[in-house]
């Protein structure tokens, strides 16, 4: 089993490299595969489909920090970044890093959606889906495994 506490989504805006998302609660990663229905004469009216064009979703939520302003923390992503990345339009490289088995993966994408929600005496949260833009790499370095300072990220 893997504990998605140590699953950390990084951003790459340009701007000093890649940072963590900042008090991110959850995120989701999904693809789907695109296909063109087909027929032949001898699969007795069954369906069949050639597949085509493949495509994922990382979607992510957490709890609203400053990461821009004098009082906020420059070390991660807060939602007033994410708005200024997805009404920019700007093509970022992402990658999730697991802290427990040592896989990474990291690919490029573009933020589709954002949405903040404010509940009285509660913590503003946000929610967000980035669409992906091109390929997945995968990669496994099990040197840094457990050395990940989760602490500092929450």
């Amino acid at each position: 089993m893997i504990n998605g506490t140590y699953n950390i989504l990084y951003i790459d805006f340009g701007v000093g490299g890649f940072f963590p998302i900042g008090l991110l609660t959850s995120n989701s990663f999904s693809e789907e595969i695109d296909f063109l229905d087909t027929t032949t004469q001898d699969n007795a009216g069954w369906k069949t489909q050639v597949l085509t064009n493949q495509s994922y979703n990382i979607e992510f939520s957490g709890i609203v920090i400053n990461s821009i302003s004098s009082f906020g923390d420059p070390t991660k992503i807060g939602y007033d970044r994410l708005q200024n990345i997805k009404r920019n339009r700007i093509l970022i490289d992402w990658k999730i890093i697991n802290g427990r088995n040592g896989m990474t993966e990291t690919g490029k994408g573009q933020i589709t959606t954002l949405s903040n929600e404010s509940n009285i005496d509660e913590f503003i949260s946000f929610s967000a889906t980035l669409k992906g833009y091109g390929t997945i790499t995968q990669t496994e370095d099990l040197s840094g495994i457990l050395d990940l300072p989760i602490e500092t990220i929450i």
